[in-house]
């Protein structure tokens, strides 16, 4: 029986192949790795994409979510920020698209595109954009007034008054088992009974010996009382 190694395609036997711990598919040697497992206490295999993902997993975000971080820490020291487009190419760690730097509308305050979202949610705004000098200004919006907690009201006369009624129980109610657990329940019985009616009945006094007895004393022996 041959199989298909599911990285790199070659087809070996079935028994040359490991299956991998994690996504569960069969690999060849070359495409798998050995870790220590502290649950199994033993290597496993583990193929090469499980460990690309485990080594360097996929930060959570965006493409420009490390502009954001840029401009909230950037509140702490104004409101106003000037950037050109190669800082923000060093910030986001890959290229800005050509849109960018050919189209003014890609730096609108668009609530639904990916790029504003990047810079409204921590509360700025782009305020002007210069093609020519290839230049980005923004401005921060000022934070809304975050809610506060009501306060606790005071106790009054009338309050420390009253006296203190603790809340009535309410009566236990036995719940009904499930239809499921009636049917387990009756079932069982019915298996209990089949057996009882399949047992070999004898006349008389007579009761069988058990297993045991049969394994430990032969049937000529009497077992000493």
């Amino acid at each position: 029986m041959r199989e298909e190694c599911s990285l790199c395609g070659e087809v070996f036997s079935y028994y040359q192949l490991r299956r991998c711990h994690r996504c569960g598919k069969l690999y060849c040697g070359n495409c798998v790795m050995f870790t220590w497992n502290k649950n199994m206490l033993r290597n496993v295999p583990v193929c090469l994409n499980c460990a690309r993902r485990f080594v360097s997993p996929k930060k959570p975000g965006t493409k420009y979510s490390p502009l954001s971080e840029y401009l909230a820490r950037r509140a702490r020291y104004g409101d106003f920020a000037s950037l050109t487009f190669a800082k923000i190419e060093s910030i986001i760690g890959a290229n800005l698209p050509s849109s960018a730097s050919q189209n003014t509308q890609w730096w609108n305050n668009a609530a639904s595109r990916t790029q504003a979202q990047a810079w409204m949610n921590v509360g700025w705004r782009v305020h002007a954009v210069n093609l020519n000098d290839r230049t980005v200004s923004f401005k921060r919006i000022a934070s809304p007034k975050k809610e506060t907690r009501k306060k606790r009201r005071k106790r009054t006369s009338k309050s420390a008054a009253k006296k203190f009624q603790p809340p009535r129980l309410q009566p236990f109610r036995r719940r009904r088992p499930s239809k499921t657990r009636v049917a387990k329940a009756w079932a069982r019985l019915k298996n209990v009974e089949r057996r009882k009616m399949s047992m070999r009945r004898y006349r008389g006094k007579f009761k069988p010996k058990p297993a045991f007895e049969k394994k430990l004393y032969k049937p000529e022996a009497k077992p000493q009382k």
